[in-house]
């Protein structure tokens, strides 16, 4: 059986986002989600994690089915990184996690916003939920390795689609060490088109709320002096929907619950409930 790392979230599950007041702000006005180049994220072994969890799985199975047959799924799931570019954007099942306020939420300073997880998930994205436990990141990779198996004797024609599936959810395996984030990703690829002599950045675009529509702009910003890709994705459907649900005042942050009430009411983002965050913090 494929063990896929895809949340599943309930009708009235939220996801947070923590974020600095600027990024609230943007988020709030412009109703659209940044989806960032995975490579650029804060954990420096981003992706590389993943990998190498498959490698301590494929070990465990060159005896029983052979060097040839590992190597033609690590063939697919490295074609699959020259294909295209992994976008993602981070939530977490949980809205007041210290450790979270300080790496994210410029030192407690910021804000979490909760968004209602359905809704999110009309936008085209893969929802994943992250797995920090080594041990069991081993055993589904072991245990995907034998469904492929089995779907390569049976010559399956989904057995090129599972490998790229399975390369692409390996981004879900992280170092322990974060597992205080509790992290849902959602993540979006882009395409790697051929250009000149050399290759270009391509958004083929996907299913939004059930309709198929055109790709976003690639845009770039500096980061760490590197030019780094990211789209832009409207959460709310053209206006149609709202799903903040929550939004939650940092540790450090002074700003009255009524103030932000206030702003988001005007703006239109209604009936938001509005926290402040228990962590003590200053």
């Amino acid at each position: 059986m494929i063990i896929s790392r895809e949340y599943k979230p309930k009708e009235n599950d939220l996801i947070y986002h923590y974020c600095d007041s600027n990024a609230f702000f943007a988020i709030c006005t412009n109703r659209k989600l940044w989806m960032n180049d995975l490579h650029s994220m804060n954990d420096f072994m981003e992706l590389h994690w993943g990998y190498s969890i498959w490698e301590q799985s494929a070990n465990t199975r060159i005896e029983k089915y052979g060097k040839e047959f590992l190597d033609e799924i690590d063939e697919v799931i490295h074609f699959s990184g020259f294909q295209g570019l992994l976008l993602a954007n981070c939530f977490s099942t949980d809205k007041d996690v210290l450790s979270q306020w300080r790496a994210y939420a410029d030192d407690g300073k910021g804000y979490v916003i909760g968004f209602n997880a359905k809704e999110l998930l009309g936008l085209p994205i893969r929802a994943l939920q992250v797995l920090y436990d080594k041990e069991q990141q081993i055993k589904e990779a072991t245990a995907t390795i034998d469904a492929l198996y089995q779907l390569k004797q049976e010559d399956s024609n989904e057995f090129k689609t599972f490998c790229n599936v399975f390369g692409y959810d390996l981004s879900a395996f992280k170092n322990p060490a974060f597992i205080e984030k509790k992290e849902i990703r959602l993540i979006h690829l882009l395409d790697f088109k051929k250009s000149n002599d050399f290759m270009k950045l391509v958004d083929k675009g996907g299913i939004y709320f059930g309709e198929d529509r055109k790709g976003e702009e690639i845009k770039f910003r500096i980061k760490q002096d590197i030019p780094t890709p990211y789209i832009e994705l409207d959460f709310s459907n053209n206006n149609k929907i709202n799903p903040i649900k929550e939004v939650v005042i940092g540790p450090k942050n002074e700003v009255m619950k009524t103030a932000i009430r206030i702003f988001l009411e005007t703006i239109g983002i209604e009936k938001v409930e509005i926290n402040k965050s228990n962590a003590s913090y200053r």
